[in-house]
């Protein structure tokens, strides 16, 4: 847009140097091509590319094969959803997704997180590339049926919002290793309990934390998926 300011003020002051030697069509000439020059500015502005690209997080490393940088990544996994579908980490292949822990007979910062997190779900309604994912941190308690209810409470659209249950070591493992939602060493394998929800890219890397109970930092996150949306594939 810098440029086209500068070329318009260019064009401007040849009309005006023209009208003084009383060339009228020329003036015509010149403000057609400014506005055509605007014009290309303004569909340049609408190429959908991201205003800001945002962070990567986790541990990197160079590659020294591909000769690029290696981000950390979400480990693979298989849980079974509130259908009683096997749902793995190829379930969300070249899709954006965002993760959070919960339980389903928590009164406090599970049920405020998953309110707020089911306003963000309705943002993408239709969005097929977008998903949501919320593993429960106590899988004995939390049945497939007892998430298939806790997902209708939700109105949680089949396929695009999953509540997850599996195995508890691999559950706290995903916590604490892989989304890095629960950062409290000492109660690792004891309760995993964080009101974070974690964003995830098309290539499985973390690229935003959230906290889940404030409306702004959720309303941040619905912002950053449309980013994330408009960013380069090959990225």
């Amino acid at each position: 847009m810098y440029t086209v300011i500068h070329i318009f003020a260019a064009l401007k002051k040849q009309a005006l140097m023209s009208s003084q030697r009383k060339f009228p069509f020329l003036n015509i000439v010149l403000a057609i091509a400014a506005l055509a020059m605007l014009g290309l500015a303004f569909i340049h502005s609408e190429n959908k590319k991201p205003l800001r690209i945002l962070p990567i997080y986790g541990e990197k490393e160079y590659n020294a094969n591909t000769k690029d940088t290696d981000y950390h990544t979400v480990m693979p996994f298989k849980m079974i959803d509130q259908l009683g579908q096997t749902v793995t980490l190829d379930t969300f292949k070249n899709k954006i997704f965002v993760a959070n822990f919960f339980y389903a007979t928590c009164p406090g910062i599970c049920k405020k997180m998953n309110s707020q997190l089911e306003s963000a779900t309705k943002s993408f309604i239709g969005n097929t590339k977008v998903k949501f994912v919320s593993y429960t941190v106590d899988p004995i308690r939390d049945s497939v049926p007892v998430l298939f209810n806790y997902a209708q409470m939700h109105d949680a659209v089949p396929y695009q919002w999953y509540f997850l249950t599996g195995n508890k070591k691999e559950i706290y493992e995903l916590a604490h290793k892989s989304y890095y939602a629960a950062v409290d060493d000492s109660a690792s394998m004891n309760f995993v309990h964080t009101d974070n929800m974690v964003l995830i890219d098309t290539h499985d890397r973390i690229r935003g934390v959230y906290k889940g109970t404030d409306s702004a930092d959720v309303s941040r996150m619905v912002v950053d998926i449309k980013l994330l949306l408009q960013e380069d594939p090959t990225r």
